[in-house]
């Protein structure tokens, strides 16, 4: 339970992020960057009509067409990319990293003007902009980005597919992304995906034989799409990533006030949260999972509230870094049912296994205190898999058999730890 001294203060927090967020987007300063993206296409636009004599139905069309794709494009990340939900108080300025990127991209766009489409570093930014936001926001800015290319120039719609590719390649390549950051073969694969589309489009363009001049270009938009990859990613981890370790530090220390508390007033809760813990952050090792946040859950889902308002009050006092509210947020979805029964992630499985192996184990020796649980343990896992196997939990969950047979073998191979929970 969470005590009257934690709710006054998620309270007052909850105040002062409602007041944030209403000035926010109350103030006319929020929209700045759709603004001036806005302002710059049409600017750029208007250059062109005046400088090189387009024709003005022309420069109309493509003034509309981009206006409306950066308008799509701000609406999208407004809805999907709320400013609390995604690492939190950190998300206006990883809000802003994005848009800064998304700039730099737009003008790559209006410079694409003056330079042929074998060069455009295009999928550099499909991949640094879902870095600063998610794939899906990623794909739809860097598409955003090469649609705007493609209108500015007049080129065919064959450039703006073969980016998409290349773009949709590089995502793949490098989400989800490794905790260790290693950048090296998604890099590869990224690079290699975009070269074989550049090749294919010269060959399928070529009407003469293939020279070794027609491999400048493409060569040329490899490095600059590397640059651009290995810096965006460098930036994200000083900015992003490891900035979070200094608040895992804090959460997960068993002196924090919640486990404080929970430790001095309500043992059978501590003691069942600290084991649950134990477990959820070795299989996250184990499987190649996101450690920290898996054991971070582990410590609070007890202490989350099922209603969705409490639980977002509990999340902006906590300051959880995103992937935890994310892991939370569904597990306690999942508990007050609004889930149908099912759950969607990887983490979300670890933490529900490992509570229901303590919960059973404790209940065991509340039982009968003198159980050898060697002779038990086996089983019991066994039994808890095949009932939520049978409960369709993991129907639509991207678990997998190797998944679960990793923690049915670390649940089973440890059988003196369970001598802790007498």
């Amino acid at each position: 339970m969470i005590s009257l001294r934690i709710k006054k203060r998620h309270m007052q927090v909850n105040k002062e992020s409602k007041k944030s967020k209403n000035n926010k987007k109350s103030s006319f300063l929020w929209f700045v960057p759709e603004i001036a993206c806005i302002c710059f296409v049409l600017i750029a636009v208007a250059a062109l009509y005046y400088f090189y004599d387009i024709r003005l139905d022309a420069a109309i069309e493509r003034s509309v067409f981009s206006v409306i794709i950066i308008s799509v494009l701000g609406f999208s990340i407004r809805r999907n990319f709320p400013v609390v939900r995604h690492l939190e108080k950190r998300a206006v300025s990883n809000l802003g990293r994005f848009w800064a990127c998304f700039a730099i991209g737009l003008v790559f766009s209006v410079v694409s003007v003056f330079i042929p489409s074998a060069a455009w570093p295009f999928t550099g930014f499909f991949v640094v902009l879902s870095l600063f936001s998610n794939p899906f926001l990623g794909m739809l800015g860097g598409s955003s980005l090469v649609i705007i290319a493609t209108v500015l120039t007049g080129c065919k719609a064959g450039i703006t597919v073969l980016y998409l590719i290349g773009g949709s390649l590089g995502v793949a390549a490098f989400f989800p992304l490794r905790d260790d950051l290693k950048i090296w073969r998604p890099l590869f694969l990224t690079l290699l995906g975009l070269f074989t589309c550049e090749m294919t489009g010269i060959i399928l363009s070529s009407s003469s034989q293939i020279s070794p001049e027609q491999f400048l270009l493409p060569g040329l938009n490899l490095i600059i799409t590397g640059i651009i990859i290995f810096a965006g990613v460098r930036i994200y981890a000083l900015k992003v990533k490891y900035s979070l370790r200094d608040r895992y530090q804090i959460l997960n220390d068993t002196e924090y006030y919640l486990l404080a508390d929970a430790r001095e007033n309500d043992k059978s809760a501590y003691k069942h949260i600290i084991h649950t813990s134990y477990f959820t952050e070795r299989i996250a090792r184990k499987l190649g999972m996101d450690t920290e946040a898996l054991k971070c859950a582990g410590y609070y889902y007890r202490f989350c509230p099922l209603d969705e308002k409490e639980r977002q009050e509990f999340f902006d006092a906590e300051e959880f870094p995103g992937r935890v509210t994310e892991i939370l947020t569904e597990y306690t979805d999942f508990i007050a049912k609004r889930t149908g029964n099912k759950l969607r992630t990887r983490e979300c499985g670890v933490l529900l296994f490992s509570h229901t192996i303590i919960l059973a184990v404790i209940a065991l020796y509340e039982k009968n205190p003198d159980i050898q649980i060697s002779d038990k343990i086996d089983k019991l896992v066994d039994a808890t898999f095949s009932r939520y196997e049978k409960g369709g939990v993991f129907s639509d969950s991207n678990l997998t058999l190797n998944d679960v047979n990793t923690m049915m073998k670390i649940f089973k191979e440890e059988k003196l730890y369970y001598e802790l929970l007498r």
